[in-house]
């Protein structure tokens, strides 16, 4: 299997050229401290597939477009939609549908790793159920405090795979303090979120799925500093409020 686009390297290479610390793109996250999703009460979350291997989440915000990380970029997939477990032939009413065309962010990478966002056009519009339901997107940025859910099916902390989708509720955390502990790539298009003494977190695997909050899609898991799940180090989020103007211009022109 060819892997999500993997960050790794340019990313240490860039923190040898100066930066201190240590972080890690999220290359592909898993839900840390969360539990077993109600079944389909996240009916918009996504599941990318490369040749029927699971690599990355994603959202469906329209009938035939769906939302992900930019850095999950591939030429060709498959999208789950209606799936609680990964087994499609478990999951009656799930569809799995054949991507059409992928549209990263133009901004994206620029500088390393803002505008984490693309969007995925389906070759056919979703069948839209109680299971798959497509989800607004937020007009107004985050206040810190807010309490907002995170979903995935990447690996646990225990390190195996989750047989169903798995829920965590975090809190926004405050620009300051995301800009203190990732000043060197902090980029306005990056919101944070987590990082509480609960250790509730995304991690590798969860890259592209959904930060809900209020009722709506407030950003995508991007990338964070490992190990996942440290008190007072909270994950990244592409910061969704940032671009609703591109999300719609490039809906309707396509």
């Amino acid at each position: 299997m060819t892997a999500a686009e993997n960050p790794w390297g340019w990313f240490l290479g860039y923190l040898l050229l100066g930066v201190t610390g240590s972080l890690a793109f999220l290359d592909g996250g898993y839900i840390i401290n969360g539990e077993d999703c109600n079944p389909h009460s996240q009916p918009w979350q996504a599941a990318l597939f490369l040749e029927d291997d699971f690599f990355c989440g994603g959202v469906l915000v329209h009938p035939q477009w769906v939302l992900s990380a930019a850095h999950c970029f591939q030429n060709s997939y498959t999208i789950g939609l209606g799936l609680h477990s990964l087994e499609p032939d478990q999951e009656p009413g799930s569809q799995m549908i054949e991507a059409g065309l992928s549209i990263q962010h133009p901004e994206y990478n620029k500088p390393s790793m803002a505008n984490d966002l693309m969007l995925i056009k389906l070759k056919e519009s979703a069948s839209l159920s109680d299971n798959i339901r497509n989800i607004s997107i937020v007009s107004q940025c985050p206040t810190p405090g807010d309490s907002c859910l995170v979903s995935g099916w990447g690996r646990l902390a225990s390190g195996g795979l989750p047989r169903v989708l798995q829920c965590v509720n975090i809190s926004v955390a405050s620009e300051e303090v995301c800009k203190a502990r990732y000043g060197p790539v902090y980029h306005p298009s990056m919101l944070c979120a987590g990082g509480g003494q609960d250790r509730k977190d995304s991690c590798h695997g969860d890259s592209g799925g959904p930060l809900v909050c209020h009722g709506s899609l407030q950003g995508l898991v991007s990338f964070g500093q490992p190990p996942c799940g440290q008190p007072n180090v909270p994950g990244v989020y592409t910061n969704l409020c940032k671009f609703s103007d591109w999300i719609q211009t490039t809906i309707q022109a396509s």
